[in-house]
């Protein structure tokens, strides 16, 4: 007898997503893989992308408790703001669900991973835009508009881990957070 019967179909769902994708995963895969039959997953949730949101919920759980753990740290806030970036976007890079829903955007624009993937991104620069918002505050950082800083950082740091690692040698942690802090925290001097 299943116990929790919703906990066993999302750990089904998130190993056929992972596995098949959204677009290659079926009802059946994920009864399968849950040890159940398909109408049971049917009393739980109504549809296959409903399934698809609930494993999302989870992942956008983990990627909240990241930011949160990074705000937890007695660091400057520029390292902080690193931090939370890379760790997120290693998340996203080492997730297997999300490396398929990526190319599954890419490939055949499927537009429950596109929604997928948008949630996912929409979290990331939301809570960025939360964390320079309280570095403002508290006068740690100085922006002028923390929605445009969070947008900017994320879309160079997304550069930086695929097209960068497209063509050259991966940059560490390290390496990433000074080519930041002389480059983008700091500003380019211009003489």
């Amino acid at each position: 007898m299943i116990t929790n019967k919703r906990a066993t179909i999302l750990e089904a769902a998130k190993r056929a997503f992972s596995l098949f994708g959204y677009k290659g995963t079926s009802v059946a895969h994920v009864a399968k893989l849950a040890g159940i039959g398909k109408g049971t997953i049917y009393t739980e949730f109504k549809n296959k992308e409903k399934m698809l949101e609930a494993v999302m919920d989870g992942i956008l759980q983990d990627l909240g408790n990241i930011f949160e753990r990074v705000k937890q740290k007695d660091e400057r806030s520029i390292l902080k703001l690193h931090r939370a970036l890379y760790d997120t976007l290693h998340y996203r890079k080492e997730h297997q669900l999300l490396m398929h829903l990526t190319e599954e955007v890419s490939v055949h624009g499927t537009k429950e991973a596109v929604s997928a993937m948008q949630k996912v991104e929409d979290f990331i620069i939301s809570a960025l835009e939360q964390a320079i918002a309280q570095g403002v505050e508290k006068g740690r950082l100085q922006v002028m508009d923390a929605e445009v800083t969070a947008f900017t950082i994320y879309k160079l740091y997304i550069a930086f881990i695929v097209d960068w690692e497209e063509k050259k040698q991966p940059l560490t942690e390290e390496e990433l957070f000074q080519v930041f802090e002389n480059h983008i925290f700091n500003g380019i001097v211009v003489r």
